[in-house]
């Protein structure tokens, strides 16, 4: 299925297969990663990541390292302004925090 954004079509199965691509150059840090496309509140066309981090992966002294590492990886590979016309949004929660039946990422 594509979307139309303001700069075209998004093939969604295509970007789908960039998303699973780059998530697999992720560390055990990530225990769910998930995405969804849509507007931002500017109105501007957005790709939403949804990022559930292992427990032991959280820790003050640590999580911007890693959400940071993360956030690059993904960038760097799907470079999601480049290729799709999308503005990336990073959101992390832990594995405590969501748990599994919580439906979130």
């Amino acid at each position: 299925m594509s979307m139309v954004v303001a700069t075209g079509y998004v093939d969604q199965a295509r970007l789908a297969d960039a998303v699973e691509k780059a998530a697999n150059l992720l560390g055990p840090e990530v225990v769910r990663l998930r995405h969804s496309v849509g507007a931002d509140t500017s109105g501007d066309p957005a790709i939403y990541f949804r990022i559930v981090l292992a427990d032991w992966a959280v820790h003050e002294d640590t999580l911007a390292e890693v959400t940071g590492k993360i956030s690059s990886t993904l960038f760097d590979q799907i470079r999601p302004y480049e290729n799709w016309g999308l503005v990336p949004y990073f959101t992390f929660r832990s594995d405590s925090e969501v748990g599994p039946d919580r439906g979130w990422a």
